[in-house]
């Protein structure tokens, strides 16, 4: 590492600006929760913040082929943002050759067990900016993935009736036009807003609910403990009891000692998003055939719904 890339990496604790902007991970509420928790770690702007992302791609471009290469990255958070999410300091931390699943524990255990080792015990190495030896540690803050990811490194099915990995079982959700519709959002508005009155505008009820609880890592902890999982593999396959809700493995990220005390522990990729919501608008609005979301069946649905 070069004297300006060691010096670079104390940037979040000694050159970021802190004026309620948010332009880097630093400036937001799960950093600072982070730091109250673990002074001791965060004491020394040197040790490692990580984020990791997974997503599957066919490496050979060949789109009607169903095979997929999963590499899982990590990316030091402790560099200003203009540097942080460059390739060159991203590390391929694992390269799994197919689909995981549910099984992508497995794939992770020899990275859980480093991360554990990081944070326990650190490792000795040379700072080039001052030229003494110190140990360092890291720290994983987060993963980052599109949202069938999220299932595989969560623990959470994102498919199906609970499929909302904040409301959990307090998920309001039903079926409009072929698929499972997750509806309730104005459960999030200020009490007094005037859209919570609006029925017809909306799903045909007014919204009197308070926003679903936010549960704790340590009570997901504890929930995940009581269950009995199947064990890993593609060829198990067994009806999950309902006292599971939407959990279908134990994430083998609790085993890291402050997993379970971030404030944020998953991210969904922004790019996604914005690609799905955009697609969705201006195919309906154009009417692209195939694309818009104003079909028969919806339309079936709203009157069903007396919308």
């Amino acid at each position: 590492m070069s004297m300006h890339t060691a010096t670079d990496m104390r940037w979040h604790k000694e050159k970021r600006v802190d004026d309620d902007v948010m332009r880097h991970p630093a400036d937001g509420e799960a950093w600072k929760e982070f730091d109250r928790t673990f002074p001791e770690f965060a004491a020394d702007p040197r040790n490692v913040r990580l984020g990791l992302a997974t997503d599957g791609f066919n490496p050979y471009g060949v789109l009607n082929q169903h095979h997929s290469t999963w590499p899982i990255f990590a990316f030091p958070y402790n560099l200003p943002p203009w540097k942080c999410m460059k390739k060159e300091y991203m590390m391929m931390t694992v390269l799994i050759t197919e689909d995981p699943g549910r099984s992508i524990d497995v794939y992770l255990r020899p990275l859980v067990d480093e991360l554990k080792d990081l944070w326990t015990n650190g490792v000795r190495t040379y700072d080039k900016s001052t030229g003494r030896m110190f140990t360092l540690r890291a720290a994983v803050m987060w993963t980052v993935n599109d949202f069938p990811a999220y299932a595989m490194v969560s623990g959470w099915s994102t498919k199906g009736y609970m499929a909302c990995p904040v409301c959990k079982e307090d998920v309001t959700s039903g079926w409009h036009a072929g698929k499972v519709c997750y509806l309730g959002h104005r459960r999030w508005l200020p009490w007094d807003h005037e859209w919570r009155e609006k029925d017809k505008e909306f799903d045909g009820n007014t919204e009197r609910r308070l926003r679903p609880r936010e549960w704790s890592g340590d009570e997901i902890l504890e929930q995940l403990n009581r269950l009995d999982f199947a064990p890993f593999g593609k060829t198990v396959s067994r009806t999950r009891p309902s006292t599971h809700l939407n959990w279908t493995h134990k994430p083998m990220f609790f085993e890291l000692p402050y997993w379970s005390k971030l404030k944020l522990r998953h991210n969904l990729d922004v790019m996604h998003v914005e690609k799905n919501v955009f697609d969705t608008l201006v195919g309906t609005i154009l009417d692209i055939e195939g694309k818009t979301k104003d079909t028969i069946k919806a339309r079936l649905d709203l009157e069903r719904m007396g919308i």
